[in-house]
């Protein structure tokens, strides 16, 4: 008898240390403070100087004001505050007593990688701040105000997977490429991309967080030089990480992270990272998903992940997109997509039509189709060349070469026909199979074209129906 996995509200644990997400500082949105900003009471905290009445200086001690806990790891936790000073409400990360140098310089290793990564989609880092004994344990940071990623698949769970919602998912897994792009750009690998450390704002925002485990790439960190005087005298003696060494979290580590292989780590991980997220998206699971973290654990150093549709198969799945989900999750990094863009390339080229027709690779001298058989699909050739013919009086006819960006069998979508021709790969080529269902779902996306393809259908099925009966009619010959 298996022993159920604990629930949580985020799948999966962090391995080497748990640095919080700032999750729902909207949790509580609704309640949000507006005693304003411009409050009487803020206004006689600050006075201009040189105004009439004596200024009140805003001591550092004082200068914020604590509003309560929004999230908590092993090493730090997140709290709202309020700062007197700009006058507004910011989260502030708090390392927990009693750490280690190690751990303090990892601390503000999260502070200053997050820091220099300036991009819209990678939340803002405000201050450093010391604390009593001044040591810079605190920082603080926007406070984003919405759910996390977690939050919103797990609400549409046993949910159908609806045109409009794919493609409201897809778009913020394009900003969420975009922040991930960058930060390679800067060669910054994130190492624990999941929903749970993705945040949608109230407005639509999206923000990639929690950098705790970042690795910097041709770069030494920060607590490994002697450059940083943030550090310098606690923490410049850090080490290297070690071989074997685990960092992430196992329901969404690539199989180099989950075997210790820290010098394989790259881009490529990340890309692994962002395939889990789309895994979840389509399945409401990430690719590894045991019992508990050992067992996420274990799967992850396998690299086996099932495919979406034996996750959910009672849930219509876009092929092409399971496909582009599956290359990125591959257990070897040469099988992935090289780089983040060219994920995003492919996601985009869903978004532009096409992610419900599944792709196909025949090998050469392959029948694709054959003619007198029952047509059920038709075809479009991305790659390659194919051979067309009909057999006339007995004999084999060539009629053709198709190539990339041909259609062939498209009779085979308005109405049950037989095939007129035969189609065989002349090289190995690379296909779309377009069914009427298919084809209907990428449809739904826009009323309009779905119209005007519907008219077409039907006008050549009439078509086709009136060309029928007037081959069967009888001729004047044959009367004679």
């Amino acid at each position: 008898m298996q022993k159920a996995k604990p629930e949580s509200s985020e799948t999966g644990e962090r391995v080497r240390s748990e640095y919080p997400t700032i999750t729902d500082g909207a949790r509580d949105a609704s309640e949000t403070t507006r005693r304003g900003v411009f409050s009487d009471e803020a206004k006689s905290t600050l006075r201009v100087p040189g105004g009439p009445d004596a200024p009140v200086p805003v001591l550092a001690s004082q200068r914020f004001e604590d509003q309560g806990e929004i999230a908590q790891g092993g090493m730090s936790s997140v709290r709202k505050v309020f700062d007197r000073l700009v006058l507004r409400e910011v989260a502030m990360k708090i390392l927990k007593p009693s750490r280690s140098f190690d751990e303090l310089a990892r601390f503000i290793e999260e502070a200053q990688i997050t820091g220099q990564l300036d991009h819209p989609n990678i939340v803002p880092i405000h201050d450093i701040e010391m604390d009593d004994k001044g040591l810079p344990t605190r920082f603080t940071m926007k406070l984003v105000r919405g759910q996390t990623l977690h939050a919103l698949l797990g609400a549409q769970i046993g949910q159908e997977l609806a045109a409009e919602r794919l493609e409201e998912l897809l778009q913020i897994f394009l900003k969420i490429c975009d922040a991930i792009a960058f930060a390679h750009s800067r060669g910054v690998i994130h190492r624990d991309l999941k929903p749970s450390n993705i945040m949608i704002g109230s407005h639509g925002q999206v923000y990639v967080m929690d950098w705790g485990v970042a690795m910097l790439r041709h770069a030494e960190r920060p607590s490994q030089t002697g450059d940083s005087s943030a550090l310098r005298g606690t923490a410049a003696e850090t080490l290297p990480e070690a071989p074997g060494t685990l960092a992430g979290t196992p329901s969404y580590m690539a199989p180099e992270q989950a075997q210790g292989r820290v010098t394989d780590i790259d881009e490529r991980t990340d890309v692994y990272g962002l395939g889990g997220i789309l895994y979840q998206m389509l399945t409401g699971k990430p690719p590894h998903d045991g019992e508990d973290a050992s067992h996420d654990l274990r799967l992850a150093r396998l690299g086996e992940v099932p495919a979406p549709s034996e996750i959910v198969p009672n849930r219509a799945l876009p092929p092409f997109l399971c496909g582009v989900a599956m290359k990125a999750l591959s257990s070897s990094p040469s099988d992935r997509y090289g780089s983040v863009q060219e994920l995003k390339r492919e996601v985009e080229a869903v978004l532009r039509g096409g992610g419900w027709f599944a792709q196909r690779r025949v090998e050469q001298g392959t029948l694709i189709v054959r003619e007198g058989d029952v047509a059920d699909a038709a075809y479009i050739l991305t790659s390659g060349q194919c051979e067309l013919w009909k057999t006339v009086d007995g004999q084999k006819r060539f009629l053709r070469m198709l190539g990339p960006g041909e259609v062939f069998g498209e009779t085979a979508i308005f109405g049950s026909v037989t095939r007129t021709a035969t189609v065989m790969a002349k090289t190995e080529v690379t296909l779309l199979v377009v069914t009427r269902e298919a084809l209907e779902r990428e449809l739904a996306r826009s009323e309009w074209l779905r119209s005007f393809v519907q008219a077409m259908a039907q006008r050549f099925v009439e078509i086709d129906r009136k060309l029928t009966l007037l081959s069967s009619e009888p001729s004047a010959e044959d009367d004679a």
